[in-house]
């Protein structure tokens, strides 16, 4: 591995990487975003180096302990995060790698560093379970992220993170790079660096690619005979590269770089700011022979040609995306998320029991929506298949786990009294397969529990997770009744929790007194929620407080209060000498309609911020 300074390019990220280092202002999450090959690996790597270093430097030293195991790939506190599948980065994986491993503190050195290559194949519950590892990290833990579509990522991550731009780098110093340490000669690294368009992993890539010389040389051919070639022959080579679909692109860059080069000569008749210079010869003659306005016209179509082939690419993309999957919607738990699976040719209805393989193992679920198509793009790939429809044998398994599951949660909870730990235990759930056992708890804070996990390990025989869920959560699990005298929402039919805030309450004109608008929970009430869409509504035809109306007698007056439900507004006019209080309809009022903003005080908003849970996310479903 390099040091910073055999580094190509980066210049500003890496001045703003030094100097975290020497003004101890390491941040605790980075990403590194740049098209592939641009770098980020290396930088996100070199700094890691820096960071364990026993010299203690801007630079790594290379000879040290430390040094010698990050060359080697075997340090314990530099973890390359990796993933099974290739197009995806799943919970469980972040989970193994990264949460339940960083409260273990770094082993030999100053930093636990954690890299995650491709993090943009994060799925969103991998990103969520992340974020709040971001959000209260260790003061030794360091997550890097390295990415090249930075859309990706949730804005949440992004917001609590140290965003790290790689710029392209110039093309003179991706040449001499590549002459310097790979010893390609002078014409072939001034094509390669031009084709790179300033990625030196890319500019690698080509200059030891045999396929791409063959590429090269067979553009050359075509373009420096195409005047003497035969009819057949030129069909032939068209018809060569209509076969290579995959390359097309990088044969039209081939071409634009030829034609710029024979207008350039043209116009300048100088040699050195050309991309083929060993064909200065076939050049010289084309230069003589076409006119600048040939030349520039062959330049537009090429240019259009590449353009079309993109948005040909976009569309096959979109066309792929607008296909419709088969699916059968199913739920592991009351009211929890539904997932989507292939059927296959099973023949299952709503309220049948199906054997499904999730990221968690073999599961057990209940089919809650009937096969039916939807369109692709709305399905997690790989689709995942039912495996069959549950049995006799496993109706009576999945009864055997959930009376175990009883058992089960005695012996956690003993065993979190005698380890004297802070927690709640809340619920334990054995997978069908019984390759592993969750326990959810809830806590104030965090907990450290490596020692509890290692007891029920040693139990139970199988693999423990223990999962800490929100107080919305544990009344999902629990149920209750709610101040309307109903069974609760969220343990009959909510399945998914929505997003509250005080602005709702405020909004719908309701006292802020905690115990009127909080749930069993302790929360907002979710059903501020299913209301909200109805008072925008509503408020949205009404004037504000203290707004000036005119009634329909012609006369000015100011908005004293308004009804919303009813859509009555109370007006203070003044009649003669004397104000009185007026009631009308808001329609017989004319006013300058506008939107108005819910104000809630910091004093408010500091006294019922407990009661907010704008996120909405749930910890069950993860």
């Amino acid at each position: 591995m390099l040091g910073f300074n055999d580094i190509i390019g980066h210049e500003e990220i890496i001045r703003h990487l030094k100097n975290a280092i020497q003004t101890e202002k390491v941040s605790h999450s980075y990403i590194f975003t740049g098209d592939p090959g641009s770098g980020k690996k290396l930088l996100a790597g070199t700094y890691a180096m820096t960071l364990q270093c026993e010299e203690g430097g801007t630079e790594p030293c290379g000879h040290c302990d430390s040094c010698k195991k990050a060359i080697g790939k075997n340090h314990p506190d530099i973890i390359m995060v990796t993933h099974e599948k290739p197009n995806v980065i799943t919970i469980d994986e972040i989970r193994e790698q990264i949460i339940n491993d960083v409260d273990i503190k770094p082993y030999c050195s100053p930093y636990k560093i954690y890299i995650v290559a491709n993090a943009e194949l994060m799925n969103p519950q991998a990103q969520n379970a992340l974020l709040k590892t971001i959000e209260e990290p260790p003061e030794y833990a360091v997550i890097m992220l390295l990415t090249s579509n930075i859309d990706a990522l949730l804005p949440t991550i992004r917001s609590r993170c140290v965003r790290l731009d790689l710029k392209v780098v110039d093309d003179g110093l991706v040449k001499k790079y590549l002459m310097e340490h790979l010893h390609i000669p002078d014409y072939q690294a001034e094509i390669d660096a031009s084709y790179a368009h300033g990625s030196i992993g890319r500019a690698k890539q080509v200059a030891t690619s045999q396929e791409f010389a063959d590429m090269t040389q067979n553009a050359l051919r075509i373009l420096k005979n195409a005047d003497g070639m035969e009819v057949y022959e030129l069909t032939e080579a068209i018809k060569e590269l209509s076969n290579d679909k995959q390359n097309i692109s990088d044969y039209l860059d081939l071409f634009q770089f030829w034609f710029r080069d024979v207008l350039m000569f043209k116009a300048t008749r100088e040699v050195d700011n050309l991309v083929f210079k060993q064909e200065i010869n076939y050049i010289r003659e084309q230069a003589s022979q076409r006119s600048y306005e040939n030349l520039e016209k062959i330049l537009d179509a090429l240019e259009k040609t590449k353009v079309r082939n993109l948005l040909l690419s976009f569309c096959s993309l979109q066309s792929g995306r607008n296909r419709m999957a088969k699916v059968v919607g199913v739920r592991f738990r009351n009211v929890g998320k539904i997932y989507y699976f292939n059927p296959k040719n099973y023949k299952v209805k709503p309220g049948d029991h199906v054997i499904v393989e999730t990221a968690r193992g073999v599961e057990y679920g209940k089919v809650v929506l009937a096969p039916k198509d939807v369109v692709d793009d709305q399905v997690v790939h790989p689709l995942k298949e039912v495996l069959r429809v549950a049995t006799k044998d496993d109706d009576e398994r999945e009864k055997y786990n959930r009376e175990r599951e009883r058992d089960a949660f005695k012996i956690c909870q003993k065993k979190i009294r005698e380890h004297g730990l802070e927690m709640k235990l809340i619920d334990a759930e054995y997978t069908f397969d019984n390759n592993k056992v969750l326990f959810y708890f809830t806590a104030d804070g965090r907990i450290d529990f490596r020692q509890l996990v290692k007891d029920l390990a040693s139990i139970f025989k199988t693999r423990i997770e223990l999962r800490q869920i929100g107080v919305r959560d544990e009344t999902k699990i629990l149920g209750g009744i709610g101040i309307c005298g109903r069974c609760l929402c969220c343990h009959t039919y909510l399945s998914e929790f929505a997003p509250v805030s005080i602005r709702m309450a405020k909004e719908q004109n309701l006292s802020l007194n905690q115990t009127k608008i909080s749930g069993v929970c302790g929360r907002l009430m979710c059903c501020l929620k299913n209301e909200q869409e109805t008072y925008e509504e509503l408020n949205r035809r009404l004037p504000g407080i203290g707004d000036t109306v005119t009634t329909p007698d012609g006369i000015q007056g100011n908005v004293q209060s308004v009804n919303v439900l009813r859509q009555l507004v109370k007006v203070v006019v003044e009649i003669g000498d004397e104000k009185e209080i007026q009631e009308f309809p808001v329609g017989e009022l004319k006013f300058r309609s506008r939107k108005k903003k819910v104000k809630v005080s910091e004093q408010e908003l500091k006294e019922l911020k407990d009661l907010e849970d704008k996120k909405g996310d749930s910890k069950l479903d993860d």
